[in-house]
C-alpha cells in the first residue's frame, strides 16, 4: 500500500511538473469519456434497463403474427395488439402463466381541485400490479376485484410521479374522487415510486381498471368484440419455464381459440383460413417493457455509441503516442532509477499509475462534460417525447461506467508505452546523449505512425457516417411534402374526453371553425381526426367499385375524417371534383376525397369521380360512399413516408368522432395566433384542454429530431476526430523533424532545397494516410451497413459520400503537416550539424 501510496504522490508531482502536457491529455480524456458517458446514459435507460418490477426476467410480451379481419389499434406493431376476449380467454386456459395482464394506454382528461388537464392513462386488468410486483407507495393498488363487471368499480390508482406533479404529494387525495373523462373515480392509491408502467418513454399518470372502458372511452367499448384488437398483453412465465418450452405448450390452446374464431371471419378462402389457424403466440423478452422506444431510436442509440467508442480510441492513441515521446525524453531517467536497484515490475507499476491518475481526471472532469452534453441533447427533442419522459440523468449505473471507461482508457493509452519504459537496458540507454539513442527515437517515430494510422482509419469511418447521416437529413429536408406548411398553426381537442356525444362535437368543431374564421389575421380554418406529421395514421380494406389491378384482399387504403377546406387550408391542391362541404353531414349521402396514388393503383386512366368504395372488405360491405374528388398526393405522418392510396372522408360523417385537429392558416406569423385560438376555445368551453398547439412547421421539425440530433451529434463527433487526429499527425511529424534535424541538416548541407524537404515530409503523411485509407473505407462501409436502415435516400456504399469523407481526411492531414514541414525545411544546416 505505502508503495502504492508512492506511486501516487509521484504521479501527482508530475502532473503538476508538466501542466501543459496535463491539461492536453486530461482535456482530451474528458471530452473522448464524456462524450461515451453521456450516449451510455440514453443507450442505458432504453435498450439495457429492466422494468422496475418483481424477476422482471421472467416477464413475456405476446405477439401472434398472421392474417385477421376487424380493426387494429396499435402504436407500433400491430402484431402485439389482441382482443379483449382472446386476452380473457389465454388468461383463463393457458396454464404456462402464472399470471397475464393486459393493458392499453388512452388520453384522459382530469378534472381536480378546480383545474381540468389532458393526462396519460392506462387501462389494466386488476391483475396488473400483482403480476407485476409493484406495491403501492400510498394506500392500494388495484386489484382483481377492481375489474369485475363493466363499469362497477369506478376507482383509479395514480402513478408518484403524477400524484406529486398535480397534487402536490398531499396524502389526503387518497379516497377522494376526480373527474376523468366525464367519469368520478376514487383515488384509492399511489403506484410505487419510479414506476412508470410498461413502456419506457410513456409515463402513466393514472390507472384504471379495464372493466371501467366504457366510461373512459364512451365513443368505443369493445370490450366483447373478438375482432377488435386493441389490447397489449403481459404475462409471468411459472418459474423455471422457459420462452420457447412455453410456445410449444400454447400451440394446441391457441389453435382451439382460433378455431372457435375462426367462423366469424368471411370472405376467406381455404388457404387464408389455414393460414389464420396457424397462427402461434410468439413469446418476446418482456423484462425491459414494451419496444416502442426502443424500435424508434436503439438503432440511432447503438450507431451514435459506436462513434464515440471510435472517438475514445482516437483519443487513446494521440494520448498513446504522447506517452511515447515523453517516455523517449525520459529515457535518462528511466536508465538511472533501473541502474540504482528500481526492479522493472516497479517502473511498469509506476508508469501504469500515472496513466490512470490521468484517465481518472479526464473521467472526473468528463462527468462535467456529460452532464452538459445529455442535458443540451435532450432539450432538443420536444417535452412530450419518449426520451424527455424517461428523465435520463447521471446516476450511479452511468457513474460505473464512467469509472470503467476511464479504467480501461488509462489502460489504452498507458500499457504499450509503460511496458516499453519498463523493458528498457538501462547500460544502452546511460551510454545514450541528449534525449536517447537514435535507435529508440526511431522505435518511438514507429510506433506513433503506427498510432496515427489508426487514427486516420478511424476518424475516416466517423467522417464517413456523419457525411451519411447529413446526406440523409439532407435528402429529408428535400422531400416534396404536398402542401403548404407555411403560415399554419394546429392545434388539438377531445372533446369525447369531456363527456361530448357526437352530435355536440361536430356542433362545437363547427362553431370553432367559424369563430377563428373570423378572428383577424386568419385566412382559413379546417380539421382532421389525425394530426398532420404527427406520426399516426388510420389505415384498413377498402372495397371499390370498378377497380382494376388487385384482388378484393389486396384492397387497402390509408384513411382521415376531415372537414371543409381542408385541402385548401393546407395546400393541398384539388385535381378533380369537388371539396368536402359543411353540408355533407351525417344526415347525406356519404362521399369520400382520393388521392393519386389511389387512383393510379385501382382505377389507371379512368377517372373515379362518381365511382363508390366503402371501408372494409372481405366481401362484407356494399360500396356506399361516392368519390367526389381528387387530390395530389401529400405526407400525411411522416416526412419519409411512401405516397400511398389515400381516402379522406367528412368527420361530420364519421359515426365515432370524438376528437380533432385543427389547422390555421394565417395571414402573417401564425404564432401570433396562439392566444387568439386559446381564448376562442374557452369560450366555447373553458373545461377543454387544448394540446399540440405549434406551427405546422415546427410539428414537421419535431418529427425529424431525431434525425437532426444523429447528424448534430455524429458532425461533432467527426470534427473532434478530425482535431484529435490532426493533433496527432502533428505530434508525429513534429517529433520525426526534430529526432531527424541533423538528416535534414545534412540534405540541406548536400544541396536540397525546402521544397524537397517539405515533400519529404508530405510522403511519410502520404504513407500512414494511404494505408488508413485503405483500413478505413471497408470500415466506414460496414458501420455504414449497420444504419443503413435509418438512412434516407442515400446507400452505405454511396461513392460520392466516400470520396468526399477521403478528400476531407486528406485536407487534415496535409493541414496538420503543414507546420512540422515548414519547419523542417527552415531548419539552418550549419546549426543543425553543430547541434550533434
Amino acid at each position: 500500500m505505502s508503495s502504492l501510496l508512492q506511486d501516487l504522490r509521484y504521479a501527482f508531482r508530475g502532473l503538476a511538473k508538466s501542466p501543459g502536457f496535463s491539461a492536453i491529455a486530461i482535456a482530451t480524456l474528458a471530452l473522448g469519456i464524456g462524450a461515451n458517458t453521456s450516449i451510455f446514459a440514453l443507450v442505458d435507460r432504453v435498450l439495457l434497463r429492466t422494468l422496475p418490477v418483481r424477476d422482471p426476467g421472467e416477464l413475456v410480451l405476446l405477439r401472434s403474427p398472421g392474417p385477421s379481419q376487424g380493426h387494429t389499434w396499435s402504436d407500433g406493431d400491430d402484431d402485439a395488439s389482441f382482443s379483449y376476449p382472446m386476452y380473457r380467454d389465454l388468461r383463463d386456459r393457458a396454464s404456462v402463466f402464472a399470471g397475464l395482464v393486459a393493458e392499453y394506454p388512452f388520453a384522459v382528461s382530469i378534472a381536480a381541485r378546480g383545474e381540468t388537464e389532458r393526462a396519460a392513462g392506462e387501462m389494466v386488468s386488476g391483475s396488473y400490479f400483482d403480476v407485476l410486483g409493484v406495491p403501492p407507495e400510498l394506500g392500494r393498488v388495484l386489484t382483481p376485484g377492481d375489474d369485475l363487471a363493466p363499469g362497477g368499480h369506478p376507482v383509479a390508482v395514480l402513478s408518484h410521479g403524477y400524484f406529486a406533479r398535480r397534487f402536490g404529494g398531499d396524502p389526503s387525495v387518497l379516497n377522494k374522487t376526480i373527474v376523468a373523462n366525464g367519469q368520478t373515480l376514487t383515488v384509492v392509491g399511489v403506484a410505487r415510486r419510479g414506476f412508470p408502467g410498461i413502456q419506457p418513454g410513456r409515463q402513466a399518470d393514472i390507472f384504471v381498471p379495464m372493466m371501467m372502458k366504457a366510461q373512459m372511452t364512451p365513443l368505443w367499448n369493445a370490450l366483447d368484440d373478438p375482432k377488435d384488437r386493441w389490447v397489449q398483453i403481459v404475462g409471468r412465465l411459472k418459474p423455471g419455464l422457459s420462452r420457447s418450452a412455453a410456445e410449444t405448450a400454447l400451440v394446441s390452446v391457441y389453435r382451439s381459440l382460433l378455431q372457435e374464431l375462426l367462423p366469424q371471419m368471411k370472405g376467406w378462402d381455404e388457404k387464408v383460413q389455414q393460414r389464420f389457424l396457424e397462427r402461434k403466440v410468439l413469446l418476446v423478452e418482456g423484462g425491459h417493457g414494451r419496444a416502442v422506444l426502443r424500435s424508434d431510436v436503439g438503432t440511432p442509440l447503438l450507431s451514435l455509441m459506436g462513434m464515440v467508442v471510435l472517438v475514445l480510441l482516437i483519443a487513446c492513441s494521440n494520448l498513446a503516442g504522447l506517452l511515447a515521446a515523453r517516455g523517449a525524453a525520459r529515457q535518462r531517467e528511466y536508465g538511472i532509477r533501473l541502474a540504482i536497484g528500481a526492479s522493472r515490475f516497479q517502473l511498469l507499476r509506476q508508469s501504469i499509475v500515472e496513466c490512470l491518475v490521468f484517465a481518472f481526471a479526464g473521467g472526473a472532469l468528463g462527468l462535467l462534460v456529460a452532464a452538459w452534453t445529455l442535458q443540451t441533447l435532450l432539450s432538443a427533442f420536444p417535452a412530450d417525447d419518449g426520451l424527455r419522459q424517461l428523465g435520463v440523468s447521471i446516476d450511479p449505473r452511468v457513474l460505473g461506467f464512467t469509472a470503467l471507461a476511464s479504467l480501461v482508457a488509462g489502460l489504452l493509452f498507458g500499457l504499450a508505452p509503460s511496458w516499453r519504459a519498463a523493458r528498457l537496458d538501462p547500460a544502452r540507454t546511460l551510454r545514450g546523449q541528449g534525449r536517447g539513442c537514435a535507435s529508440a527515437g526511431r522505435e518511438v517515430i514507429r510506433f506513433r505512425q503506427w498510432l496515427v494510422t489508426a487514427q486516420v482509419a478511424l476518424t475516416l469511418v466517423l467522417l464517413v457516417c456523419a457525411l451519411l447521416f447529413v446526406r440523409s437529413l439532407r435528402n429529408l429536408g428535400a422531400v416534396e411534402l404536398g402542401f403548404k406548411p407555411e403560415s399554419v398553426i394546429g392545434f388539438s381537442i377531445a372533446p369525447k374526453l369531456n363527456g361530448y356525444p357526437v352530435a355536440r362535437t361536430t356542433a362545437l368543431a363547427r362553431q370553432l371553425s367559424e369563430n377563428l374564421a373570423a378572428v383577424p389575421g386568419v385566412r382559413s380554418v379546417s380539421a382532421g381526426k389525425e394530426p398532420l406529421m404527427a406520426g399516426s395514421t388510420e389505415s384498413g380494406n377498402i372495397t371499390l367499385e370498378g377497380a382494376q389491378g388487385a384482388s378484393k384482399e389486396q384492397q387497402n387504403a390509408r384513411f382521415n375524417y376531415v372537414g371543409p377546406d381542408y385541402f385548401a387550408t393546407l395546400g393541398i391542391p384539388l385535381i378533380a371534383g369537388r371539396e368536402l362541404q359543411w353540408t355533407d353531414d351525417a344526415a347525406a349521402p356519404k362521399v369520400a376525397i382520393v388521392n393519386e396514388a389511389l387512383v393510379r393503383r385501382y382505377f389507371g386512366d379512368r377517372s373515379p369521380i362518381g365511382s363508390r368504395l366503402a371501408v372494409g372488405g372481405h366481401g362484407e360491405v356494399a360500396p356506399d360512399t361516392e368519390i367526389v374528388g381528387v387530390v395530389r398526393n401529400s405526407k400525411a405522418a411522416q416526412v419519409d413516408e411512401k405516397d400511398e392510396a389515400f381516402v379522406y372522408r367528412p368527420y361530420l360523417q364519421h359515426p365515432t368522432i370524438g376528437e380533432l385537429s385543427f389547422s390555421v392558416r394565417a395571414a402573417g406569423e401564425p404564432a401570433s395566433l396562439v392566444s387568439a385560438i386559446r381564448e376562442q376555445v374557452k369560450r366555447l368551453d373553458a373545461q377543454l384542454p387544448v394540446y399540440d398547439l405549434r406551427p405546422l412547421q415546427t410539428q414537421i421539425r419535431d418529427s425529424l429530431v431525431t434525425q437532426r440530433v444523429i447528424v448534430l451529434l455524429s458532425t461533432a463527433f467527426g470534427m473532434l476526430a478530425a482535431v484529435l487526429a490532426a493533433l496527432g499527425i502533428y505530434g508525429v511529424l513534429a517529433f520525426a523533424v526534430a529526432e531527424r534535424r541533423q538528416e535534414i541538416g545534412v540534405r540541406m548541407a548536400l544541396g536540397a532545397d525546402p521544397a524537397a524537404v517539405r515533400g519529404m515530409i508530405f510522403h511519410e503523411v502520404l504513407r500512414f494516410l494511404l494505408i488508413g485509407v485503405a483500413i478505413g473505407l471497408p470500415a466506414a462501409w460496414a458501420l455504414g451497413r449497420a444504419v443503413e436502415s435509418i438512412l434516407f435516400g442515400v446507400h452505405a456504399a454511396d461513392p460520392d459520400t466516400f470520396a468526399i469523407g477521403t478528400a476531407l481526411m486528406t485536407l487534415v492531414a496535409l493541414a496538420a503537416a503543414w507546420p512540422p514541414a515548414l519547419r523542417a525545411s527552415r531548419t539552418n544546416a550549419i546549426e543543425a550539424l553543430r547541434s550533434e
